[in-house]
Parts: C-alpha cells; sequence; structure tokens
C-alpha cells in the first residue's frame, strides 16, 4: 500500500473521508470473504463426518458375510494339561484329546570345571595341550566348524557355539558351560561332535563330551561318506555294541575324491537353484504383466493403469488421459502429484492446453475391467457394479515390482533376454524348473556337505575321523558329571488320531491345541460351541458405531440457528476477547449443516435401512425382532431419537432390565440372527455406496458435494479478488481527485502570499 500525506493544505481526513466513500466496496469485499469462510468451515464440517461415515462403511463390510458371525468358542476339561481355541472353521461338537508327550528342547549341562576357571581362562588351563583342532556344531540344518587352539578362551568358544545356532553360556558360579537348542522337537536338536581328535579332545575339556543319540548321529553321518579301497561304501553296519561294520580297507584317497566331485558338483547346484529361482520368479512375473498387457493392448492404457495402482489413495485425485496423476486442491484447482508449484490449475485451463482429467478411482475400474482385474456383476438391489479380483490386483502389482528389481540388475541381462525371446514361455519356465528341482535334490541328498567353506580336505577329515569313532565308540572320552537331555517332538491324539510336531502347538481342523502336560492314560475331553458371547459383542460395537454416528448426523441436522451471525473481520475481532471469538464462530460452525437436504436424504436413507424388515425362510425379521429398538422422540435424549438400543444390555440403563431376545435368539437359533445381519448390513452398505458414488458435483467415497463446494470456493476467490481490485482503484481514484484539489489549494496560497507580499 503506498505511502500518502494527505491534507496538509485544506485540513480535511481526506483518509477518513476516502474510507467512507468507498465504504460499499469494501462491505461488498467482506461480504464475499465472509460467505467464503462459512464454505471452508462447512466443507470441514463435512469431512470430518465423511470421514466417520467412511469407517462405518468400512467396518459392517466384513459384516455380509458368514465368517464375520462363525465364532466358535472351545472349553477344556483340564486347563493344566492343554490350552484349546476355536477358529470359525471349527466343527462344534466334543473332542477327545491325549497327550503321549510334550516336545522338548535337546539341552547340555556341561561337567563341573575347576573353581578357578572363568570367561576369560584358556583351553590350556583346562588342561587341553591337542594343538589345533575342528569341532564341529550340528543346529537343525546347519553344519558348522568351530576351530579350538590351546589358547582360545572359554568366552570365545561360548560365543562361537552362539554363532553355530545354539543357546550357550558359562555359569561363572557353578564353573559349566551349558548349551541348548533353539528350538524344541527332534529336527531342531543340536550335536557337538570332534571333527578330529584334537577336536575330540577339547569337547572333554570343556566338559562337553557325552556322546549323545544326537552326537552318535552326526559320527554316523559323516562316516557314511567313508569308501574303501574299491570306492564302496566302508562302512555297512553296525553290530549290538554299536560298532561299525567294515567293508575292506578304508581310503582315504578314494574318500577325498569323492568328496572332491560332490563338494564341485555342490558349488554348480547352489548356483543353479540361486540363478534358477530368481529367473523363474521372473519369467512368471513377466508373463503376468505380458498377460494385462495384452489385455489393453495399449502402452499409454498401461502405464495410467501402472500410476493409479502405485498410489496408497485415490481420494481427490485425477488422472490425464496421458496417465498423469493430478491432485484436487482445496479451491478446486488441479496440481500434478508431485509438483512444486505455489498453485494449481483450475479445470477450464487444462482443458484448454488439451489435457482431460478422469476420476482415478472411476478409471482404475474402468482399467481392471479390461485387464481382467475385475468383472461386472449385479448387486441385491439390481445395480451393476465392478467387482475388483483383488488377488490378481496384487499379483499383476507383485509382477511388476518384480520384472523391475530384475531387470534393474545388470548381471541379469542375458536371463532376460532368454524370457522375453523364448518362443514358448510356458516350456522355458518348465526347463528352468526341472534344472531346479534336480539341483535341491542333490543338495537335499548331500546337505551335511552344504556348506560353502567346506573343502575336500576338511570334509575327509571329518569323515576319516567319524569312522575311526564308530570302529569302537566306547573308547571316546565322556566328561563326568555332564547331563544331556535329547530333544523330543510332540505327540497328541485327537479322537484317536495320531499328530506329531515339533513343538507344543498344533492346529487341528480349525482347533488350536497347546499341550501343556501329558495326560496319561486318560483323555481331557474338548467341547466347541457357537460363541454367542462373541457374536453379541460383535452386532453391539457394530450398533454402537452406528448409534455414535447417526446422533451426530441427527445433532447437526437439528443444531440451533445462527440466525444474522456472520464470521467476523479482523476489526471485528479485535472489539471482543478471544473466548468471545471463540464462542461466536462456534456458534456459526455448529450450525451450518443444519437442515442440510444432502445430510437429510443420507441420515433418512441410513435410518430407513436400518428399520427395514428381512424374510428368511417365509419369515419377516426386523431388529425389534431381537429386542433391538429406537427410544423414539418421546423418549429419547435429545438428538438420540435414532439410536437403537438392545434390551436386556447390562451397559445401557434405559433398557437393561428388560428380557435379553438377542442373547436368546443367538443361543436357540444362530443361523437366523446370522441370515438376518448380514443382509441388514449389505442393505446398510449398499445404501452408503450408492451415496459415495462418484458425480459431478462429488468425488468417490464422499457423501456430499464437494466438487461442487471446490468450484464455489473457487468462484469466491475470484469474486473477492475483483472486488478487492475494484476497491483499490476506487481508493486510487478519490486520493488522485483530492491530491489535485491540495494542489491546486497550494498553488493559490502561493499566489495569495505573493499578491499580499506586493501590496505591503
Amino acid at each position: 500500500m503506498p505511502i500518502r500525506i494527505t491534507g496538509m493544505n485544506s485540513g480535511l481526513d481526506t483518509e477518513a473521508l476516502v474510507s467512507e466513500l468507498v465504504s460499499a466496496y469494501r462491505k461488498k469485499t467482506e461480504k464475499y470473504t465472509k460467505a467464503q469462510t462459512k464454505l471452508s468451515w462447512k466443507q470441514d464440517a463435512w469431512k470430518s463426518l465423511n470421514t466417520k461415515v467412511v469407517s462405518f462403511y468400512n467396518n459392517i463390510s466384513s459384516m455380509r458375510y458368514s465368517s464375520a458371525y462363525s465364532l466358535r468358542s472351545a472349553t477344556v476339561s483340564d486347563s493344566t494339561k492343554a490350552k484349546v481355541s476355536a477358529s470359525s472353521s471349527a466343527v462344534n461338537g466334543t473332542y477327545a484329546v491325549k497327550i503321549e508327550q510334550t516336545a522338548k528342547s535337546g539341552y547340555l549341562t556341561g561337567a563341573q570345571l575347576k573353581s578357578d576357571i572363568t570367561e576369560s581362562s584358556t583351553l590350556k588351563d583346562l588342561g587341553y595341550s591337542a594343538g589345533n583342532g575342528t569341532i564341529t556344531v550340528a543346529s537343525g540344518d546347519k553344519v558348522t566348524d568351530i576351530a579350538v587352539t590351546e589358547d582360545m578362551k572359554v568366552s570365545e568358544f561360548v560365543n562361537a557355539l552362539k554363532g553355530a545356532g545354539v543357546n550357550a553360556n558359562f555359569d561363572s558360579s557353578n564353573h559349566r558351560i551349558y548349551v541348548a537348542a533353539a528350538k524344541s522337537g527332534k529336527e531342531n536338536d543340536f550335536s557337538l561332535s570332534g571333527s578330529d581328535a584334537a577336536g575330540t579332545s577339547a569337547l572333554a575339556s570343556l566338559g562337553l563330551a557325552v556322546n549323545s543319540n544326537a552326537d552318535m548321529t552326526m559320527y554316523k553321518a559323516w562316516a557314511s561318506y567313508a569308501k574303501n579301497e574299491n570306492g564302496e561304501a566302508y562302512i555297512t553296519g553296525f553290530d549290538a555294541d554299536g560298532k561299525a561294520i567294515t567293508n575292506g580297507v578304508y581310503s582315504e584317497d578314494k574318500t577325498k575324491a569323492e568328496m572332491d566331485s560332490i563338494l564341485t558338483n555342490m558349488t554348480t547346484y547352489r548356483t543353479t537353484v540361486t540363478n534358477n529361482k530368481s529367473q523363474i520368479a521372473y519369467a512368471k512375473a513377466y508373463q503376468t504383466a505380458q498377460n494385462v498387457s495384452s489385455k489393453l493392448n495399449d502402452t499409454t492404457k498401461e502405464t495410467t493403469l501402472k500410476n493409479l495402482l502405485a498410489e496408497s489413495k485415490l481420494d481427490g485425485k485425477y488422472v490425464s488421459q496421458d496417465g498423469t496423476i493430478y491432485e484436487q486442491q482445496n479451491d478446486g484447482t488441479y496440481k500434478k502429484k508431485g509438483s512444486d508449484e505455489k498453485f494449481g490449475v483450475s479445470e477450464a485451463d487444462l482443458n484448454a492446453q488439451g489435457i482431460t482429467l478422469s476420476n482415478a478411482d472411476e478409471k482404475l475400474k474402468e482399467l481392471e475391467l479390461e485387464a481382467g482385474l475385475a468383472k461386472k456383476t449385479t448387486n441385491k438391489d439390481g445395480i451393476e457394479i465392478v467387482e475388483v479380483d483383488s488377488a490378481a490386483v496384487s499379483a499383476y502389482k507383485t509382477a511388476l515390482s518384480t520384472v523391475s528389481s530384475y531387470e534393474e540388475d545388470t548381471a541379469n541381462a542375458d536371463a532376460v533376454d532368454q524370457v522375453k525371446n523364448a518362443a514358448d514361455l510356458d516350456a522355458l519356465i518348465s526347463d528352468l524348473q526341472a534344472e531346479y528341482d534336480d539341483a535341491e535334490a542333490y543338495l537335499e541328498k548331500y546337505s551335511l556337505l552344504n556348506d560353502a567353506s567346506f573343502t575336500a580336505d576338511s570334509v575327509t577329515a571329518k569323515i576319516s575321523n567319524a569312522a575311526n569313532v564308530l570302529e569302537d565308540p566306547s573308547a571316546l572320552p565322556v566328561s563326568a558329571g555332564a547331563t544331556r537331555v535329547d530333544a523330543e517332538n510332540a505327540v497328541i491324539y485327537v479322537n484317536g488320531a495320531r499328530y506329531e510336531d515339533s513343538d507344543n502347538t498344533f492346529t487341528i481342523n480349525g482347533l488350536t491345541i497347546e499341550a501343556y502336560a501329558t495326560t496319561g492314560n486318560d483323555d481331557i475331553s474338548v467341547s466347541v460351541s457357537n460363541n454367542t458371547q462373541g457374536m453379541y459383542d460383535k452386532i453391539k460395537s457394530m450398533l454402537k458405531e452406528y448409534n455414535t454416528l447417526i446422533n451426530e448426523m441427527t445433532k447437526l441436522y437439528n443444531a440451533d440457528v445462527a440466525k444474522n451471525m456472520e464470521p467476523l473481520t479482523s476489526d471485528e475481532k479485535e472489539a471482543m476477547t478471544d473466548k468471545e471469538v471463540e464462542q461466536w464462530e462456534t456458534k456459526i460452525k455448529d450450525s451450518l449443516l443444519r437442515r442440510d437436504s444432502t445430510l437429510e436424504s443420507l441420515k433418512s436413507s441410513m435410518t430407513t435401512t436400518m428399520l427395514s424388515s428381512i424374510t428368511i425362510n417365509g419369515k419377516s425379521y426386523s431388529l425389534s425382532s431381537f429386542g433391538i429398538k429406537t427410544l423414539g422422540v418421546l423418549n429419547a435424549s435429545e438428538n438420540e431419537e435414532n439410536a437403537f438400543h438392545i434390551d436386556g444390555d447390562s451397559e445401557d440403563s434405559l433398557v437393561s432390565g428388560h428380557a435379553d431376545k438377542l442373547m436368546a435368539a443367538l443361543s436357540e437359533d444362530p443361523d437366523t440372527v446370522m441370515t438376518f445381519f448380514k443382509e441388514l448390513t449389505s442393505k446398510v452398505y449398499d445404501k452408503i455406496n450408492a451415496k459415495m458414488r462418484s458425480t459431478t458435483i462429488s468425488s468417490f467415497n464422499v457423501v456430499y458435494n464437494d466438487k461442487e463446494m471446490a468450484k464455489e470456493y473457487s468462484d469466491y476467490t475470484e469474486t473477492i479478488s475483483k472486488w478487492e481490485q475494484k476497491l483499490e482503484d476506487m481508493e486510487d481514484s478519490y486520493y488522485k481527485k483530492f491530491s489535485a484539489m491540495e494542489s491546486a489549494l497550494a498553488k493559490l496560497q502561493s499566489q495569495q502570499s505573493s499578491l499580499a507580499s506586493m501590496l505591503g
């Protein structure tokens, strides 16, 4: 605003005069500014309510299906033996459960070491003097070598055990090493065995030599690779004392040659498994993407589909004909997604540039339908809708990600060309899968050797040591005082059928059974029945959310009128206290949706639907059939006449004394209750869905005319700008006139002074 010095000659308060002269223009500007502010508040009120409507809409979606009501509960005759829960797929009835054995983890308590041994003590301090050796740790399907030396500290050895996949600890108070399997069950058990004589000696010095079943099994596994002078199996069996029955003379050279060949093959097959697995995944993903591409048969459509699927939310978003995503602003204009432009562009300006926008959600459904990712179907009201195949969409998005990731790696260039140029992609995938399966089978067959760090020499040393041990197992050292608990699987019987697993939790035909203790020769009883309380709570929760929503809608519709109250200007606010301003604005905001026709339509649609009747097996039912009713205008609290109350609800003092017809119905005829609420929630869902369809005045998933409001807001912005310019132009015009008057007065005063001086 320019700085003006006025009234110096005339003595007039020019600013006050100009302000009064242009007051009509200022009031016009203020009128439209207040209207725009009021509209903005109304937009905020609708956005808040719309969020709650959409939330309710989403929450009742699952209640349209039987799975939402198929709740089961399970009771156990002896909860000290087992815990049982039932899913919706469990069959009602009584089950006999017998727990023969609970799962255990392999556990080794080492022998007590000398009292002066600490974590910092070395193996030499423990009496180990065999030099360099190797201990093999097998944990589940993981095999790890630990190199031991005389200088190795106890703490270093314990950490090496942990790195090998077992739990380990040195107890400095009891001077023992403890080792346990990471998980329960036989398949997860561990073993500690010497890979050579020095390793065997080290285990004895550490107090961990127990020669358990798991340890001996590991020795036998290694020894199975031993070859005689003819390249045949050196060990053919074991006698009653566990000694190996040998075949000829053990040949280290034959064994080493065999291992060299196997390890070479395993290196090749590991590469095959890694490469083929990735290429197969890429080929299948490429095939999925190409199927969609061929149906669209248009690169622009394909780009648009990809861009839209990449968006987490499509509310307020639009897409141009070239696939560019635009976001609608509060003022109704549009900006490219990610644009750093300060202001958006109007739809008219975009059209002038040849850019046509489509609603993002509607465009996505259109493309999904064309791409075979959705299909047209008819709902219960006979309305044709597009039903998206969420599994197919998810598979397509995953395929796009897989293709992009694989092709970005230049090392895959040849594999990519092989897939893209394949005459028969299915045949190529089949061939790759056959190679993968063969490689996997080989690696599984020699799983004990499947460690990239193994060499023919290191593996042969293990085999030779194992064969030597098995020739006389009784010669192995044993740590006095050490104890070993072998891992066990859990074994249970359900109605006579046997089940075995590595842990104590079983999932059987909809039942989840967690075994705590054995039951001996007796069975425990498990009863499965409908969870009437769970179904009751689900229905109650839905009604509670509905009540909260409908009460707010009723309150907004019946709000007190804010007659002759408009948003305040800055000058008006200065004349009031902050509390007065807050109360004034709150009064206006609370009244914005009073008697709103859109709100009335939505409210009426929901309340009418909730009161509708549904015929089941020839009989008509409504909410009142299950003791669920409104209290009416006369009995309900203000604005709560549309809320529902469940007779007998202990948390509702207004109806808690009534007979609980809903719980009775759930107990006696749960199928009828389920069918009724499935149908009712479907009706309500469809009614809200109809209100949320995109139109020329509203966006998708919006129950009010947000587009129309946005345009109105934009029109106000333009109108206000015009009136502000008029105001400024009129002020300038008046100031110029007053300035001319001041100049004329100044000139007259100057002439008068000159004349006076001449006349003396």
